[in-house]
């Protein structure tokens, strides 16, 4: 099974990442009551619109779709969003680890990555399928519910953030922790990542017609 890279050159449209499979179809009693049964299964789905401007974009996204081998192949996708946690100036942190130049884009090279950042740790263990996550905070002002992280290569949703020491916060996430996490891991704040393969073989197939600028649909879903 090959790892796919992500297609940096490829433009953001629309994204949303919806949680699925929280609990089991409703199930209704003589009177009419439904009874709905959590399954702490949840998973990650994406639904995205890209856009491929120029030939090394869309080398590079064809190059993509080919490395995904339809469902086989797997990719850590980049969970973009608005309101990024901020850092201990109160900015808010950079989505790409990379400078740029303006059309030197290929995609064997597209820009010079910075020295990570190491902004957050997990300031105790936490075991396998746990919902309750304690962090060291470093450089950020620190989590707000709502918020994306991820720990390797999971993502989680904040619902709830609080603090109960200088410098530490305590989380609770969704989906729960897909295996054990040892104090002293790194939180990513800035690019939360998720592995993710295509939802269907189709995904990700661009027109080859003569426009410069191509929009694509395309439909991930966790990979477990």
């Amino acid at each position: 099974m090959m790892r796919a890279t992500w297609p940096e050159l490829a433009r953001w449209q629309d994204v949303s990442y919806p949680l699925t499979g929280l609990s089991l179809d409703p199930q209704q009693s003589i009177n009419g009551a439904e009874t709905v049964v959590p399954t702490m299964r949840g998973k990650w789905t994406m639904t995205a619109q890209v856009v491929v401007a120029g030939e090394a974009a869309q080398l590079e996204w064809q190059t993509f779709v080919a490395q995904m081998e339809g469902r086989i192949g797997t990719v850590l996708v980049p969970m973009r969003s608005r309101f990024r946690p901020m850092d201990r100036n109160g900015k808010f942190t950079p989505f790409r680890h990379t400078a740029q130049f303006a059309r030197s884009q290929t995609f064997e090279h597209w820009g010079f990555e910075a020295t990570p950042i190491s902004r957050a740790t997990v300031a105790s263990d936490a075991a396998l399928r746990s919902t309750r996550l304690s962090i060291t905070i470093t450089d950020t002002t620190g989590v707000r519910p709502g918020q994306i992280i991820s720990i390797g290569e999971r993502a989680h949703r904040v619902q709830a953030a609080w603090s109960e020491a200088e410098g530490t916060q305590n989380l609770m996430i969704q989906p729960p922790l897909r295996e054990a996490v040892a104090a002293g891991a790194d939180v990513e704040l800035s690019r939360p990542v998720c592995r993710m393969r295509f939802a269907s073989e189709g995904e990700g197939v661009i027109d080859e017609n003569m426009a410069r600028a191509q929009s694509v649909s395309v439909n991930f879903v966790e990979a477990v």
